[in-house]
C-alpha cells in the first residue's frame, strides 16, 4: 500500500487519476489559487458586507470544467450554492471569520477530492470524519492523535480510497483546519497506522527546494522555516514508522522528487528567513529567577505571537527571540505589560526591539560530530563584514541559526551555500 497526498490543479487532474492505483490511499486538497479565491469571497461578505457573486461564479466554473458527468455537475452546483448561501447569511450575523473560513475551505477540499473520485471511482471519505480534534478547558484546540488513529484504523483499510484533506472536526462538531497543509499530516498519519510501504507528497513546488534527498531530521529543520512547502509535523508519523516520503512536483514529471528517509546523504543546506524582528529582554529580574522564561513565553503565547528563534546566555542576564515583523509591536507591548504589571520584578528590566533582521540557518547531518563547523561559518561571515547579532545551535548538532541585519541576509546565505 502507498499513501499519496495531492494538490489538485485542473490541469493535473488526469495525472492524479493515473497515480491512484488499486493499492493507493489518496488525500486531496485545493491549490493555493482556488483557496485565495474563496478567501476573497469570505473577506467581501464578512468584512466589506458585499456580495461575492463574481468570485463564486469563478469558483463554480473551476469545478464544472473537471468533469462533464451530469451527476457530478449537479453536485458541484448544489455545493457552491450552499456555500454562497452560508456566506450571504454571514453578512447579517456576528460570526468568527476563522470559523467561516475553516468550514468553507473544508467544503472546497471535499469538492477537490470528489472531482478526483469522479475519475477513479474509488471509496470516498470526508477527512473531517477521521481527523479529530478537541478543545481543552481554556478553549484551545488540539489535534487528537489517539482518536484519529482509531478512526483511520477502522475506516481506511480498504483501497483504493480518496479522502479530502486538511481539515478535521472538534468534539463539538465544528470544522477546524489541521495545521499548515494538514493534508500531508493526514497522509503521513494514515501511512503510519496502516503500515504503508511508502508516502508521496505531490505539491506545487520543486520538491523541497530541488534537493534530491534528506534525512527526516534534516527535512524537519527545513520545514520549520517560513518558506517550507509543508509543516514539519507531517514528517513525524512517517519517521516514527520508518516510512520513506517522496516529495514530488505536481506540475513537473521530470523532477524525481526529494526523498526523505533514514539514509544520511552527508550534506548541508542553507535557509534564509526575512521579515523578522528580534526582541531582547535583559536585566537583573532574569537572574536565578525560576519560571522567568516560562512567564515571558507564556505572555507571548497569550498574545498569539509565535517565536521563531531563541537565544539565552548562561549568565541568565538576557533572552533574545525572533518573531515575525508583523507581530513585533504586539510582542513588545505584551512584554512591557508583563514587567509593568508585576510588582515583584525589579524595575531595571529592559525590552529592546530590532525590527529589521533575518535568520540564516545552516543545517544538515554533515555537521554532526565535525569539529570546526561553527568556526568556519562565523569566519566566512566575519571575512565578508557581516555582523552576527545573535546565534543558536541545537544540541543535536544539525543546525546553526544566525541572526543578521535584514540587508545582509541574502548575502550571508549565498556565502554559506
Amino acid at each position: 500500500m502507498i499513501v499519496k497526498s495531492f494538490v489538485l490543479k485542473r490541469q493535473s487532474l488526469d495525472r492524479i487519476a493515473r497515480e491512484i492505483g488499486p493499492d493507493t490511499v489518496a488525500v486531496v486538497r485545493p491549490q493555493r489559487r482556488i483557496e485565495a479565491l474563496l478567501r476573497e469571497a469570505i473577506r467581501l461578505t464578512l468584512v466589506e458586507k458585499k456580495r461575492s457573486d463574481e468570485e463564486m461564479a469563478r469558483f463554480e466554473a473551476y469545478f464544472l470544467e473537471m468533469s462533464e458527468d451530469a451527476s457530478y455537475q449537479a453536485d458541484v452546483k448544489a455545493t457552491v450554492e450552499s456555500i454562497a448561501t452560508y456566506l450571504r447569511e454571514g453578512m447579517y450575523v456576528q460570526t468568527s471569520a476563522t470559523a467561516v473560513e475553516d468550514y468553507v475551505m473544508a467544503k472546497c477540499a471535499r469538492m477537490c477530492a470528489e472531482a478526483v473520485n469522479a475519475r477513479v471511482k474509488a471509496r470516498f471519505i470526508d477527512g473531517t470524519e477521521i481527523m479529530l480534534c478537541r478543545s481543552d478547558a481554556k478553549g484551545d484546540q488540539h489535534f487528537d492523535w489517539s482518536a484519529s488513529r482509531e478512526q483511520i484504523s477502522a475506516r481506511c483499510n480498504q483501497t483504493p480510497l480518496v479522502i479530502s484533506g486538511g481539515y478535521g472536526r472538534l468534539d463539538s462538531g465544528y470544522v477546524v483546519r489541521v495545521g499548515k497543509d494538514g493534508a500531508h499530516l493526514m497522509a503521513s498519519l494514515i501511512a503510519e497506522v496502516l503500515k504503508a510501504d511508502g508516502i508521496e507528497f505531490h505539491i506545487e513546488d520543486h520538491g523541497i527546494d530541488g534537493i534530491p534527498a534528506m534525512t527526516y531530521d534534516e527535512a524537519a529543520h527545513y520545514c520549520a522555516s517560513a518558506r517550507a512547502p509543508f509543516s514539519s509535523s507531517a514528517i513525524w508519523p512517517a519517521k516514527n514508522a520508518g516510512i520513506p516520503i517522496l516529495v514530488k512536483d505536481i506540475a513537473d514529471d521530470s523532477f524525481k522528487g526529494t526523498l526523505i528517509s533514514t539514509d544520511s546523504v552527508h550534506r548541508t543546506a542553507v535557509l534564509a528567513d526575512k521579515d523578522l524582528a528580534l526582541l531582547t529582554v535583559y536585566g537583573t529580574g532574569l537572574l536565578g529567577r525560576v519560571g522567568m522564561s516560562g512567564g515571558i513565553f507564556s505572555c507571548l503565547a497569550a498574545a498569539g505571537v509565535n517565536v521563531r528563534f531563541i537565544a539565552q546566555t548562561s549568565s541568565e542576564y538576557s533572552i533574545s527571540f525572533a518573531v515575525k515583523a508583523d507581530d513585533a509591536a504586539c510582542a513588545e507591548e505584551a512584554l512591557r505589560g508583563l514587567f509593568r504589571d508585576n510588582p515583584l520584578l525589579p524595575l531595571d528590566d529592559v525590552v529592546v526591539l530590532d525590527q529589521a533582521v533575518g535568520i540564516v540557518t545552516v543545517f544538515g547531518s554533515r555537521m554532526r560530530n565535525l569539529p570546526g563547523t561553527s568556526a568556519a561559518v562565523y569566519a566566512k561571515l566575519g571575512a565578508a563584514g557581516i555582523n552576527i547579532i545573535a546565534s543558536a545551535q541545537g544540541g543535536e548538532e544539525l543546525s546553526i541559526s544566525l541572526v543578521v541585519a535584514e540587508g545582509d541576509t541574502d548575502k550571508a546565505a549565498e556565502l554559506l551555500q
